[in-house]
């Protein structure tokens, strides 16, 4: 018995450990089938815009080799899509010209990822089989001297899933791209649905969030995706940034949902060595109901005061 009532407290420290406990940070490769939030989607009413829903996402996320300098993750893709992960940041490309397969670098270092893109459309598609009601957000950049021909390259592989990819320019209903990988646009990849940037974030620091927040509501949510991106510098290790950033994000996705504040312009946040337990709060949050707004896509809105939180 009194083996069994510690190996009992053994797990479940162990468990806490790996979901950050509530720090919004984890930096260990085990993902206890617990915290899988496989089918999350599912419930999301099929006329909301993905532009309207809380999306948990990893930045650079098949960056798990390179050095503390470079390494982003530490899940696998597998991970990453089992623990509820629903926006992917990809970087690839080629360096000679009879290269034919377009593998999986780092954004910075160019440090191979010991993948091809084939490998992870194939692993994203086969999730997507099971997992039916689910979508996959895929944001691709190219590197490498031979973007063009990667580009090709990449529509030409995007070809063979034909009816299971989306990469029209508008922002899709989650009716519309259930049990598909959804493709946005980049600076260097120029096919998928629109998306825009978020400053909530400056020098590491959250900034003027209610400000921001307005502005995204009334300008963007309903018209395009927003992306909140949390990443370090090429000179500072993501790991370290990543401890202190998460948990103010942690914290803002708890002050919403306590507040009620219809947080659905939260948007897409692309996290390194997220938690589980970030990203269960965040799948949990709500949709909200699209602006009522007269504001079309290109408009500017109207200026206001700007405030620090």
């Amino acid at each position: 018995v009194t083996f069994i009532l510690c190996l009992f407290f053994f797990n479940l420290v162990l468990a806490t450990l790996t979901v950050g406990a509530g720090t919004g940070f984890n930096d260990k490769p085990d993902l206890h089938p617990s915290f899988y939030n496989t089918d999350w989607m599912a419930f999301l009413p099929d006329e909301t815009p993905l532009s309207a829903i809380a999306i948990p996402g990893s930045h650079e996320s098949l960056t798990l080799y390179g050095g503390p300098l470079t390494v982003c993750q530490v899940w696998t893709l597998k991970k990453q899509l089992r623990v509820g992960i629903r926006y992917l940041d990809v970087h690839a490309g080629i360096w000679f010209p009879t290269q034919k397969k377009i593998y999986i670098r780092d954004g910075i270092w160019m440090f191979w990822q010991h993948m091809d893109l084939g490998e992870v459309l194939k692993q994203i598609s086969d999730f997507l089989k099971i997992h039916k009601n689910e979508t996959v957000l895929l944001k691709l950049t190219l590197h490498g001297l031979y973007k063009s021909k990667v580009e090709d390259l990449v529509k030409t592989m995007i070809g063979k899933f034909q009816n299971t990819v989306w990469t029209k320019m508008s922002v899709p209903k989650i009716k519309q791209v259930r049990g598909k990988i959804v493709f946005l646009r980049s600076e260097t990849f120029h096919s998928g649905a629109d998306n825009e940037k978020n400053t909530l974030f400056e020098s590491n620091k959250l900034k003027n969030v209610k400000e921001k927040m307005k502005q995204m509501k009334s300008r963007i949510c309903a018209h395009q995706i927003v992306v909140t991106e949390t990443a370090a510098t090429a000179l500072r290790s993501p790991k370290s940034l990543a401890r202190r950033v998460n948990l103010q994000l942690s914290e803002l996705i708890q002050k919403h949902k306590t507040l009620s504040l219809n947080p659905a312009c939260l948007g897409v946040f692309s996290m390194d060595f997220p938690s589980a337990e970030t990203i269960k709060e965040s799948v949990s949050i709500l949709p909200g109901e699209e602006p009522k707004s007269t504001i079309q896509p290109g408009e500017e809105p109207e200026s206001t005061a700007s405030t620090t939180e």
